[in-house]
């Protein structure tokens, strides 16, 4: 008996030790990740005279709203509508493709399902290169026009396998029984298959959107009217020197700068709300059955 206490009390003694190293632990991460936002916000409102020499602002000095009426008024908003119009467009039309696909897949009775599913994984191993997705593209007429930056990219291979493995999951009774019912493919996807599938559909969502959203590389490459390019390549511009439309052609200080990315972050953080209490039970069930 009093062996058992002493162990009881080694392991509360273990255990607290456990839980102090793993509160200090996801302290120190989370102070990774909160600090540069931080910096990025008090700068942001902060005036010229207070980020001249200092590269890396945490204590607010001054509070001013100048920086964002001056983004506001420039030729970043073109860039930012470009963006939206990318990112909301392309969302839908992958996931118009994706989730159709998915429910496809998941189906057993599927001729040649396994043969289009090591077709599909494959496309995550090889590439073909840069050239041949170069010449694709233009033979197709999409260079210089925003379908170049949706349609090349309008399936992502990840997400697919994703929903497949979520649709798997859903019992195939109900679909048995939606189908005596008179029910068609169609049907059962709108009225079964959809439904049980939000939380998976939020997730898939929120990764196309924030994809999207992020696009860089196929906006250098096929784009060559300035007036086109989205937000991440006026942000990297901006960045690395003075853009004439934010700063009439003087140097950009700092604060302009976050202001920008300020700007750049809103779409996902006001996104990401409505989806945060189905991405993680979407995203694990949808990575871990099938």
């Amino acid at each position: 008996m009093q062996q058992k206490t002493m162990n009881a009390i080694k392991d509360s003694k273990g255990r607290k030790a456990f839980r102090v190293i793993n509160v200090l632990t996801l302290s120190f991460i989370c102070l990774i990740f909160i600090i540069p936002i931080w910096n990025v916000l008090v700068t942001s409102f902060a005036q010229d005279i207070d980020v001249m020499g200092n590269d890396y602002l945490l204590i607010p000095h001054s509070f001013t709203l100048t920086n964002y009426t001056r983004v506001l008024s420039s030729g970043y908003m073109g860039a930012f509508k470009n963006s939206l119009l990318v990112a909301i467009a392309g969302t839908i039309l992958s996931m118009c493709i994706t989730v159709p696909m998915g429910f496809a897949l998941a189906q057993k009775e599927l001729i040649g399902r396994n043969i289009l599913m090591k077709a599909i994984v494959f496309t995550m191993v090889f590439d073909a290169g840069i050239m041949p997705f170069y010449i694709v593209v233009r033979e197709l007429g999409l260079i210089n026009s925003m379908g170049a930056i949706i349609f090349p990219v309008a399936l992502s291979t990840f997400n697919l396998i994703i929903i497949k493995n979520f649709m798997t999951s859903i019992p195939t009774s109900l679909i048995e029984s939606a189908t005596l019912d008179g029910c068609n493919d169609l049907m059962i996807l709108v009225r079964i298959v959809l439904p049980l599938s939000v939380s998976i559909i939020a997730a898939v969502t929120l990764f196309y959107f924030v994809s999207y959203w992020n696009r860089y590389f196929e906006v250098i490459m096929f784009i060559n009217d300035s007036r086109k390019y989205t937000l991440q390549v006026v942000l990297r511009g901006l960045m690395f020197e003075s853009d004439e439309s934010l700063g009439g052609g003087t140097y950009v200080y700092n604060n302009l700068k976050m202001a920008v990315m300020v700007l750049g972050m809103l779409p996902v953080l006001i996104i990401y709300p409505f989806v945060q209490k189905h991405f993680v039970s979407g995203l694990m069930l949808g990575g871990v059955k099938g």
